[in-house]
């Protein structure tokens, strides 16, 4: 089978040198300047280069359940198709949504069936991506030839990774290894969704992921998630006393859930060769067992608990998939670039499988509905004015240090790939202290 390429409809001519000064005169710990965030011809810089090196999360397996379901996803700018073909756990492939036989779309919207059929012609394929109409095809030409375009595919924990280039992509399985733990701990391998929301943000990505990766805007432009969550003390403030209060919060948790659930947690940076991850714990704080408006239960427990320890599991699946798991429901975030001013933010909230069927969907997304309704105008604000001609980079603080890590690398890594060369290794993107309860947890590599 060829190999994918892509093609960037009506895209200018990118002066590559140009690209690499802007990169070589950016000051470290500032925001990158305009054109990384708006210019049209970066972002297909991006699209050739850095997107094939990303696995992306786009779906949880609940969303086929069984042999012949299938869903459409976006995976960047492209479609794709994810099918179940068979019983098996991880019988679950991806296709580019493409028909091979002229190119049009093939599937509009979920289904389920024995084959994948094309509205054009009917030409089907199986659930496999073979070719099985092959009554009208030229004797010259080889059947085989012409199955659906596979693209890499991963499960683990209850969780569907696909990516753009299998020659580009790193290895995903220390990640299977270093997770799934986790995840089935948090019952994401037998969760079900009870809502789903895309918050298209107009804005650059970088923008989208810059903001998520820094609560330094909590305290003005969140009420509602600082009032819920303790570690804003230390994440959205610089306030010596804060910080004692949050330390006695987690030294009182700690002393409640034990050192195995204490200690419990993964890390690893990344880079162009190896797919970032982590895992950490921390209290929610304040006496709450949930993430919910008042603390209390939303739903039924998860991952076999039996009781609420009021703490939650934060999960980094790559540059730009998160999840975060309170006791009794898990919301997954989906960060997925789709030109240079827009992004999908896609939020999708899972419970147990066997919870009521009534759950209270609204109490179960409150927090993170309304603070990414808050996120979605305030990134989209600081879009706005970096499109100024006033706009200069500024300087990130220190309560910001998570976000201009990430500046940092995506630069490096930006560089590398464009010179083909790989130049000094950037300051070593650490563990947030902050996030990890435990400092053993935040200083290892590996799964806990």
């Amino acid at each position: 089978m060829f190999a994918v390429q892509a093609y960037t409809p009506n895209s200018q001519p990118i002066d590559r040198s140009e690209t690499v000064r802007l990169i070589d005169r950016q000051r470290p710990d500032w925001s990158l300047e305009q054109a990384f965030y708006a210019d049209p011809a970066i972002f297909a810089l991006e699209r050739d280069l850095w997107f094939p090196r990303q696995w992306m999360l786009v779906a949880h397996a609940s969303e086929v359940p069984e042999k012949g379901r299938y869903i459409v996803r976006q995976l960047f700018d492209e479609e794709i198709i994810v099918v179940r073909f068979g019983d098996g756990e991880d019988d679950i492939a991806a296709y580019y949504n493409v028909c091979t036989h002229r190119g049009s779309r093939l599937c509009a919207k979920d289904g389920r069936g024995k084959l994948l059929v094309c509205p054009y012609h009917a030409w089907s394929f199986r659930l496999t991506g073979e070719l099985q109409s092959r009554q009208d095809l030229p004797a010259s030409v080889d059947p085989e030839a012409l199955g659906l375009h596979r693209v890499p595919c991963k499960g683990f924990g209850g969780l569907v990774f696909c990516g753009l280039d299998a020659s580009s992509l790193p290895d995903i399985q220390p990640v299977a290894d270093g997770l799934t733990g986790g995840l089935r701990e948090n019952g994401l391998d037998r969760a079900r969704i009870v809502a789903r929301k895309n918050y298209l943000t107009k804005a650059n990505w970088k923008l989208v992921l810059e903001n998520f990766l820094e609560c330094y805007h909590c305290r003005p432009a969140h009420p509602e998630y600082y009032r819920v969550n303790g570690h804003v003390k230390v994440t959205a403030t610089r306030d010596a006393d804060k910080a004692v209060e949050w330390q006695n919060e987690i030294e009182a948790w700690h002393s409640v859930i034990g050192d195995a659930e204490f200690h419990k947690g993964a890390w690893q940076a990344g880079d162009l060769d190896t797919m970032p991850f982590a895992m950490h714990r921390k209290p929610i704080g304040s006496g709450r067992n949930t993430l919910s408006n008042t603390g209390e239960g939303v739903s039924s427990l998860m991952g076999g608990r039996h009781a609420y320890d009021g703490g939650e599991s934060g999960f980094r699946l790559g540059r730009l998939s998160f999840a975060s798991a309170a006791n009794d429901y898990v919301t997954l975030f989906q960060m997925i670039p789709r030109n240079a001013m827009e992004t999908d933010v896609i939020l999708t909230w899972l419970v147990d499988k066997d919870a009521d069927n009534d759950v209270d969907a609204d109490a179960i997304s409150w927090m993170w509905d309304v603070t990414t309704v808050q996120d979605k105008k305030i990134t989209e604000d600081n879009a706005d004015g970096i499109m100024s001609r006033a706009y200069r980079p500024g300087p990130y603080t220190p309560l910001e240090s998570q976000t201009s890590f990430f500046v940092q690398t995506y630069l490096s890594e930006l560089r590398s790939l464009i010179t083909g060369t790989r130049g000094a290794t950037v300051s070593q993107w650490s563990a947030p202290k902050e996030l990890f309860a435990s400092p053993k947890a935040a200083s290892c590599n590996t799964r806990l």
